[in-house]
């Protein structure tokens, strides 16, 4: 998804557990927690259609409490937030059960390598330091 600047945007507040915001904040506290956070809302949703076993939300948490221990308040396009928001509905989970699942799947992208990939695939050749 692309960020629109001149996008409608809203704040929200996330809870988490500490475990779900450790392993997204990878060991930097909350310097920039509400960044990862929506990076992990956009990684989840973008990766929609990948296919992986991983990516739905697991059927033996459904029904469970998530431990909301940690807040994060962050800015986001409306329309980010909707999809998201539809995305729980429709695998018949909360948001917070959503949104934490989306905290831990993208910090396995992130341990995997795999967010870097995207990065360096989504570069033009001579952004890459490389000749045209």
């Amino acid at each position: 998804m692309a960020r629109e600047d001149a996008a409608e945007k809203r704040w929200v507040t996330i809870a988490l557990s500490e475990l779900a915001f450790d392993a997204l904040a990878g060991g930097k506290g909350d310097v920039g927690a509400s960044l990862r956070m929506e990076n992990a809302l956009l990684c989840y949703l973008g990766d929609s259609d990948s296919g992986r076993p991983a990516w739905a939300y697991p059927g033996f948490l459904r029904g469970s409490e998530t431990r909301q221990e940690v807040e994060i308040e962050l800015e986001m396009r409306t329309d980010l937030w909707r999809e998201f928001e539809g995305e729980a509905t429709r695998q018949g989970v909360t948001v917070e059960q959503l949104a934490e699942h989306a905290a831990f799947y993208y910090a396995a992208e992130v341990d995997a390598g795999r967010v870097t990939q995207r990065i360096l695939e989504d570069l033009k050749p001579g952004e890459r330091g490389e000749s045209s």
